[in-house]
């Protein structure tokens, strides 16, 4: 009973971590899958005097442009054609305005949608700009907010988690103690002197990854049942499983080996 006393003593707050870092995971491939979708859909108007030198705008305020589509202005020449006769088509089609859209190669923030229209409205020959961002940016920032509150939740269940695992592997150290120091006087490595306190972490650090990979692999398999259908269609997220729970495992075992050798370390600083 002790002995599992002390196993879910260094278990649970690992596996709470991991859970807090598995939503982040889950929240930073929402982000990341809507951003890849918004950048895609998400387009700049601009409407010009003359024709536009699409080679002259591989970059706009730093943001590299994907490419730049013609507008065809033939559905306004449409409406009006049957009431003009074929000389003022031709006056007319020379001075309509050129119209263009531009996509980037990423959704700009709000700071760098200033600096594009800033840029843009430098060069003489552009006559208007639609932004049309509103909507994208709202739904973004508050993606982007959910985010950042997770990351830092994260940071100070990292620092709370890696102090309580320091003093329950110290508890172990203390509770081998006189066997550690039976196998150094006979000559044995620090490392093979305190082997059962390792196996302890290792073996909570592979059951917390168990826990919290199931956890995350049934949430990553099962978005629809967490999120609205209308939002799930939004995002479209695609998470790759077996990526994040590596992800989940080598945070696991690294907590737990840093914790272990930094008790360790200190152990051996004492008892020189």
């Amino acid at each position: 009973m002790k002995s599992l006393k002390n196993t879910l003593t260094f278990v649970i707050p690992l596996t709470v971590m991991l859970i807090t870092f598995s939503i982040y995971l889950i929240t930073n491939n929402i982000v990341n899958n809507y951003k890849k979708k918004i950048s895609s859909d998400y387009s700049i108007v601009i409407i010009t005097h003359t024709p536009l030198i699409k080679e002259n705008f591989d970059t706009i305020a730093g943001i590299k442009v994907n490419r730049i589509n013609t507008l065809s202005n033939k559905s306004i020449i449409d409406n009006v054609k049957s009431a003009l006769s074929e000389s003022s088509i031709d006056l007319l089609n020379k001075r309509l305005p050129h119209f263009y859209e531009i996509h980037l190669d990423i959704f700009p923030t709000s700071t760098e949608l200033k600096k594009i229209r800033a840029s843009l409205l430098n060069d003489k020959n552009i006559k208007r700009i639609e932004i049309f961002s509103k909507n994208h940016n709202q739904i973004y920032l508050l993606l982007l907010m959910i985010n950042n509150i997770i990351i830092v939740l994260f940071g100070l269940t990292l620092i709370f988690v890696v102090i309580i695992l320091s003093k329950q592997v110290t508890i172990w150290f203390f509770a081998h103690n006189e066997r550690i120091m039976i196998f150094q006087l006979h000559g044995a490595s620090i490392l093979y002197s305190a082997a059962p306190v390792i196996r302890h972490a290792i073996f909570g650090a592979f059951l917390s990854f168990l826990i919290s990979a199931g956890l995350f692999a049934f949430v990553a398999f099962n978005l629809n049942m967490i999120l609205p259908v209308e939002l799930n269609e939004i995002l479209n997220t695609k998470i790759f499983v077996e990526l994040e729970v590596l992800k989940l495992f080598l945070l696991s075992f690294g907590i737990s080996v840093v914790t272990i050798f930094g008790v360790l370390f200190r152990y051996k600083i004492k008892n020189a």
